[in-house]
């Protein structure tokens, strides 16, 4: 038996209101002043004939909507709560028990009606995502700029934001730069400074300056649409709890029916008990048996807790990847881009054979112009601002894991790890090799079918929020593990500086894949956490994919499972912790509508319920208390403080004594660059000028003094 209530069915599209659904309350209280003088008539003056009259007026007045809605559920074959609630007021009047059953029918009218404005709330606030973005767009033209309907800009044209304006699409800044508040899509409250060349969302508030954008995404496919868009279509990714509820629920009906049928005649037949008692005590059974609150019990709880989510900035796929939650034990993540801003330095560059420094940037660049990869575009914007020429390659291939190879000026050249150059037998120099990795910096080689031609050295900082991330996970009871294609020696660095439990390095893909594959033998559930695109295939595979990053990329909307919209790494958390709130209230919602059906029949049958009681509080009740139990989800409120990283950038690079010319990087600690003191006479760990509940400070120092002449270092 299904719950009769359009409302049950939360994906279902806003239908307009009836003339009853509209003027509600102006039915109803007639009807309960009705029904209190039939009460009134019947008990103080015994007017049995009268009393049941006045509760046929009260019916008329309170049953519109339970009979429109019987009547289409008896056109489509269902046995509903509407249907037993017109049987159940109907037979009462043949045992004059009318003003039991007109007030089942009056309660249950206006518990449908709480019940639909409690589940408009979920509704409406997918509603109210699709309507964050303005309608309309400053467009700019030849001689200024024009006002139009915003889903007539096409991708590439620019729009102007004025200061206090909403972004109406998704663009990247062309000109000018300004703080946006990005709360209504990533849950971030704090502004984020955008400068040229960072995205922008719609929906995104701006706070002081005027800025052009370039737009990249038309109205229909934003991300907040996008999210709006997946928050509804992910209601039909049912859970295990909701699909075993309604296929309960199709055998809990005929079984209920005959309980009742038995309950009306097999005492009377067989003892000889009064009929008149033993039928109402059927009726009462067929209406506090009614299984809404337990079809209730999931779906409000989980359209509740993806809308409560999207709030939040994260985008989640289906109310099954909230149960998931349960299931999992250990959390695997790939490196850069992920747990590391992907913000990839270039930071020494080494020349051999006869080159210069400007000739291996510029092949690197030429090759690497044509590659995704993070290390690629960090060579490219260097080539970029040395302001480099790009050379015409040929024959391009990117070999899965490794590097890359090309032809420029038909002569071919290889960039990639130091891997997949030892399989050219160069001659390597391995001093400057070590002391690259020894100071945490990636090498990437360049070389032709002859010999070396160069390296350099990138190197990545941990997100901010990393430590908060692990920290949170195994306070939460999870295990932790690193996989990354980055060599060994720099995810031991990062697994140490993090406290991750195992960490493995130099992982291809396909090896990425056997990593997973062995962690699901040993764990009930994984979850994979990664950029979305590099790390598609180990998101697929995990049992639950979770994808890192603001672009929302198609290839991540197709195979994570989760999706935090912006790079907060605490999001993480946010998920788990909801995810696991929501699962609590499914199984208190659950276990209170079994309990209370249960014992109101075993009173049912022994005689001590009413009609009214069974409606009031076993069948509508505990409905309602379902409903707002699950609502509770929209309080949630995460409990560490946000971080802003701004003020932990830094554009140094190098140490030099300026007396005998030592050169030295910044080392960093922590997983990001050591900063200079306010005094200016050393550097210290990032995390000392933090303030935050998730991560403890870090008292390390490093004075400013050369190692071989102990003269002061200029930071540079």
């Amino acid at each position: 038996m299904e719950c009769s209530s359009p409302y049950c069915e939360i994906d279902e599209e806003e239908e307009e209101e009836s003339f009853f659904e509209e003027h509600f309350w102006y039915f109803i209280i007639p009807s309960a002043i009705i029904l209190g003088i039939a009460i009134f008539l019947e008990f103080f003056y015994e007017m049995v004939l009268l009393g049941q009259i006045f509760a046929i007026s009260s019916i008329f007045l309170s049953s519109y909507g339970v009979v429109t809605e019987a009547i289409e559920d008896i056109k489509h074959k269902r046995i509903t709560a509407n249907i037993l609630m017109i049987i159940a007021a109907v037979a009462s009047f043949f045992i004059f028990h009318g003003q039991e059953g007109a007030t089942a029918i009056l309660l249950y009218a206006i518990a449908e009606r709480l019940e639909e404005i409690t589940n408009d709330k979920s509704r409406n606030a997918i509603k109210e995502l699709l309507e964050l973005a303005p309608d309309d767009a400053l467009l700019k033209i030849d001689n200024g700029y024009k006002n139009v309907p915003a889903k007539e800009v096409q991708i590439g044209k620019i729009i102007g934001i004025k200061p206090g304006m909403k972004v109406p699409l998704d663009g990247v800044i062309m000109k000018g730069s300004s703080y946006f508040d990005e709360s209504a899509i990533t849950g971030e409250s704090v502004p984020v400074f955008k400068n040229e060349g960072d995205e922008i969302f719609a929906a995104s508030l701006n706070s002081d300056s005027f800025v052009d954008i370039e737009v990249t995404r038309e109205s229909s496919n934003t991300i907040v649409a996008q999210i709006a868009e997946s928050v509804k279509q992910a209601q039909l990714n049912k859970s295990k709890h909701e699909r075993f509820i309604e296929k309960f629920a199709r055998y809990y009906t005929p079984i209920i029916i005959l309980a009742a049928l038995m309950v009306m005649i097999i005492p009377p037949l067989v003892w000889g008990l009064d009929f008149n008692d033993w039928f109402y005590r059927g009726l009462i059974l067929l209406v506090v048996s009614c299984p809404c609150a337990l079809t209730l019990s999931t779906p409000l709880a989980n359209i509740a807790s993806l809308t409560k989510q999207a709030r939040e900035g994260i985008l989640v796929k289906g109310n099954r990847f909230i149960e998931e939650v349960n299931d999992i034990e250990v959390f695997a993540f790939d490196k850069t881009g992920t747990l590391t801003e992907g913000k990839l330095k270039i930071f020494e560059i080494f020349a051999y054979n006869g080159i210069d420094r400007e000739e291996v940037i510029s092949i690197a660049a030429s090759l690497e112009a044509l590659s995704e990869h993070p290390i690629g575009k960090a060579i490219v914007n260097e080539a970029k601002n040395k302001e480099l020429a790009f050379q015409s390659v040929d024959s391009f291939e990117v070999i899965k894991g490794k590097g890359i190879r090309g032809q420029i000026n038909g002569e071919s050249f290889y960039v990639g790890s130091k891997s997949y150059i030892e399989e050219l037998n160069y001659q390597l120099p391995l001093k400057d090799l070590e002391d690259i990795e020894s100071s945490g910096t990636i090498p990437i080689l360049l070389g032709n079918n002859q010999k070396l031609l160069g390296i350099i050295s990138i190197r990545d900082v941990l997100r901010v929020t990393a430590p908060i991330l692990i920290n949170g996970l195994r306070e939460r009871g999870y295990e932790t593990v690193l996989i990354s294609g980055d060599n060994q020696a720099v995810c031991d660095s990062i697994g140490a500086c993090l406290d991750i439990d195992h960490a493995y390095g130099e992982q291809l893909p396909d090896q990425k894949l056997e990593e997973i594959k062995d962690l699901k033998k040993k764990y009930k559930g994984v979850a994979m956490v990664g950029d979305g695109i590099n790390d598609a295939p180990a998101l697929a595979l995990a049992d639950l994919g979770i994808a890192i990053g603001a672009s929302a990329t198609d290839i991540t909307l197709e195979t994570a499972d989760v999706i935090i919209i912006n790079d907060d790494l605490k999001k993480i958390l946010t998920y788990i912790d909801i995810s696991k709130k929501t699962n609590q209230k499914i199984k208190q919602n659950i276990w209170t509508s079994i309990i209370v059906k249960v014992s109101f029949a075993v009173l049912t049958v022994i005689g001590l319920m009413t009609l009214w009681l069974a409606v009031g509080i076993g069948d509508m009740g505990v409905s309602l208390l379902v409903l707002l139990n699950g609502m509770t989800i929209f309080r949630y409120k995460f409990k560490y403080k946000e971080i802003s990283s701004e003020e932990l950038e830094t554009e140094a690079k190098i140490l030099v004594c300026e007396h005998c010319k030592t050169e030295k990087i910044i080392p960093q600690h922590h997983g990001r660059d050591m900063l200079l003191s306010k005094d200016n006479d050393k550097l210290i760990c990032w995390r000392k000028m933090l303030d935050s509940e998730g991560l403890e400070p870090c008292e390390e120092e490093l004075p400013l003094f050369c190692p071989k002449c102990e003269n002061l270092l200029e930071v540079k």
